[in-house]
């Protein structure tokens, strides 16, 4: 018999009115202990903790009304999520004329701890009204006592961080800059609207809102303005500063998802924002309180880099200190992300990009290992700050990104499909090559109309009309043409529409077709993101003037498209003995656990073919050094690449309404690097060559670039 009972036993009931001790006085005299006994453990088996209350004396602390009676109960075993509770045995045995002890065991079945038996014991005395359950805190569960309390903490997992290939942080989780207002210095909250809506252009009744919330719950510190990391000058640290109350922080009162570099890498790393009604419904840890990645790596690798959160059940004493851990599941931090993206060469192609590129120009670079098909730079232009959707975005902000005609938010390297022009000739010519209708040395047997000659219509421009059966196209125009001798690499270097439109033509529209499906075209390469499939065709197979399709996809326009990323992963074929290499950007998810953050990776990329067999090595042959020729002396001379080891290929296809608009492409293979490295713009027309191979330029010769920032060109003259 524990002491502090004995000495409710001492106590004269009659004195309770006095004490202010509850007594239900259910019971009466004529109720024998044992059935008050029985009835008050049935009730508790029924979880009727209403019912149980009318059994029980109650003289403590935590204890002193039904309605927390019935809380206490509930609480705890909801808490432990309790669905059942059985009896396993009771008996109520004689301690003295006037007080029995209560022995019972219950079966709590908890969906966190399966099946608990405990033993319980009660003391039952007699009363004025009859008798009673003495209640303690053991009642509920037999280590509790008086003082002791339940507490139920959430754990959070955290969110994985991205890095690039050379260790930089893309994606971290961090803190927002923010203004705070610490209530126990006794601000004055009128002086404090007044400067916050000088300095930081805020509404004043916004201030005044959390400022009152603050108040009523009795916080000590409110944040008033959240920004996005490294948004608040010095110059404001220092006046906010200067307000009594006021405070600065960026490292713990408002965790955010920060992104080091900005619009560099938005497209690929993404942002955070609120769970759409599908992601709430298909997940049921998901609130409307959490985040979720809504584009970019952030959304395709959700389910890798969330954490899942922990939860610990224990008992805490009366001091605080820990008792005795009932239940915990760890929280489980999510996996880590390491991208193939090297953080320099991102920053320099958006730089290059943004210095290329005025109003109305946009485009796309991508930089890839050419034999294992790693992304090391993948930027699209325009470009946004994915820091600014941590917070509510303004009018303006959310019209630009969204209403713009430049459209800002899609990634043009891999969502959008253009006209790849001459570009693609590598590729249209193989259908012929691989049939045995053209070689190195072969001349198209031909004749073409110069410039301004009789029957050219158009002026500038070579012609030339087929003469087959079933041609009602009219003439092909060609503005360069190509050198004596007209063959394979002469014709690449000067890109003469007319020369690989005659071979297609050759090579017949069924194997053509054939041949584009087998190096993949009408599908897209693997990859991390989401990537837009290429097209021959966008119009029914019934409507479409086979020839002419032919003759120009055979150049690269019609009506095929393809984006960046697709036509890089192309190339790579070329120095890979004709296996297009699936591109990839992630290198690997690991963990980072322990005090010496040792790293675990879980899952590896490997090198992977998105078509293999896609051309001969005697295509090859033939290919490799008309490209090399191409950057010598031909169109892709002016990327002043010409004396390193590099293939290369430029295109132009003219879009929009009377081909106001053009689409320029550049391609290089660097030999001597391994790195592939392709610039496409989209420009008025003839406004493209120039920010093309400069781009080029700047990124393949680190010489060239530095020159570039000085304002000096790769000549040594005055940009």
């Amino acid at each position: 018999m524990k002491k502090k009972l004995l000495i409710y036993i001492l106590v004269p009931l009659l004195l309770l009115v006095f004490t202010g001790a509850a007594f239900t006085g259910c019971s009466t005299l004529t109720d024998s202990a044992d059935s008050v006994g029985g009835a008050f453990v049935n009730k508790l088996v029924a979880r009727d903790y209403s019912g149980a209350f009318d059994y029980v004396y109650v003289l403590t602390a935590d204890v002193g009304t039904r309605d927390e009676f019935v809380a206490r109960f509930t609480n705890i075993y909801d808490a432990l999520e309790v669905s059942d509770v059985k009896l396993v045995s009771r008996s109520v045995e004689p301690v003295s004329d006037n007080e029995y002890e209560l022995k019972y065991t219950l079966a709590l079945t908890s969906r966190l701890l399966g099946v608990l038996t405990y033993d319980y014991s009660a003391d039952i005395v007699a009363g004025p009204q009859g008798y009673t359950v003495l209640y303690t805190p053991s009642l509920i569960l037999p280590m509790l006592e008086e003082g002791d309390r339940v507490r139920s903490t959430t754990q959070e997992g955290a969110r994985g961080e991205i890095f690039s290939a050379d260790g930089a942080v893309l994606a971290k989780n961090d803190y927002a800059d923010s203004v705070y207002i610490d209530l126990e210095k006794g601000p004055d909250i009128e002086e404090v609207k007044a400067f916050l809506t000088a300095n930081f252009s805020v509404d004043a009744e916004t201030i005044q809102k959390k400022y009152d919330n603050a108040v009523e719950k009795g916080y000590p510190l409110e944040v008033l303005l959240s920004y996005p990391k490294g948004t608040i000058t010095d110059e404001q640290k220092e006046a906010v500063a200067g307000i009594n109350g006021l405070g600065f922080d960026d490292s713990r009162f408002s965790p955010v998802r920060y992104y080091p570099l900005k619009d560099d890498a938005a497209h690929i790393i993404g942002y955070l924002g609120s769970p759409s009604d599908e992601q709430l419904a298909a997940n049921e840890d998901l609130t409307e309180y959490s985040t979720v990645g809504k584009s970019g790596l952030e959304m395709q690798y959700e389910e890798v880099l969330r954490g899942s959160d922990g939860r610990i059940i224990y008992i805490e004493d009366e001091k605080g200190s820990l008792k005795q851990v009932l239940f915990e599941d760890e929280k489980t931090d999510g996996q880590n992300i390491e991208l193939s993206i090297d953080s320099k060469t991102q920053e320099r192609a958006y730089t290059l990009m943004a210095s290329n590129l005025v109003d109305g120009q946009s485009g796309a670079v991508i930089v890839m290992d050419y034999s294992t098909g790693a992304v090391e730079a993948m930027v699209s232009y325009p470009s946004f700050d994915n820091n600014l959707f941590n917070f509510p975005l303004d009018e303006a902000t959310w019209n630009y990104y969204n209403g713009d005609e430049d459209h800002p938010l899609i990634n043009r390297a891999i969502q959008s499909a253009y006209m790849p022009g001459s570009s693609f000739k590598p590729f249209s010519s193989l259908p012929a090559i691989e049939g045995g209708l053209l070689d190195a040395d072969s001349v198209p047997p031909i004749t073409k109309k110069p410039p301004h000659s009789e029957g050219n219509e158009e002026s500038g421009s070579h012609s030339w009309t087929p003469d087959i059966e079933g041609w009602h196209s009219g003439a092909i125009y060609s503005k360069t043409v190509a050198e004596s001798p007209y063959n394979y690499e002469m014709a690449m270097k000067s890109s003469d529409n007319i020369f690989f439109a005659y071979y297609a033509l050759q090579a017949g529209v069924d194997p053509f077709e054939s041949y584009m499906e087998k190096i993949g075209i009408g599908e897209a390469p693997q990859f991390e993101l989401p990537v837009t499939a290429s097209s021959m065709l966008s119009q029914s197979e019934d409507e479409v003037d086979w020839l002419d399709w032919l003759a120009r996809t055979g150049y690269g326009t019609g009506e095929l498209v393809i984006t960046p990323l697709q036509l890089a992963c192309m190339y790579t074929a070329i120095e890979n003995g004709g296996t297009m290499v699936n591109p990839h950007i992630v290198n690997r998810t690991f963990t980072i656990e322990g005090e010496d953050e040792t790293e675990t990776t879980v899952e590896e990329t490997s090198v992977s073919a998105f078509k293999e067999g896609t051309m001969s090595q005697k295509a090859i042959d033939i290919i490799k050094p008309a490209l090399k020729r191409v950057m010598v002396d031909g169109t892709g001379y002016e990327a002043r690449l010409g004396d390193r080891d590099v293939l290369g290929k430029t295109g132009t296809a003219q879009v929009g309404a009377n081909n106001s608009r053009e689409v320029n492409w550049i391609i290089a293979l660097n030999q001597e690097d391994g790195k592939l490295y392709m610039v496409v713009v989209e420009t008025d027309t003839d406004e493209g060559t120039k920010p093309k191979t400069s781009i080029l330029r700047g990124l393949a010769d680190e010489s060239a670039y530095s020159r570039m920032l000085s304002g000096v060109s790769s000549s040594g003259e005055e940009e």
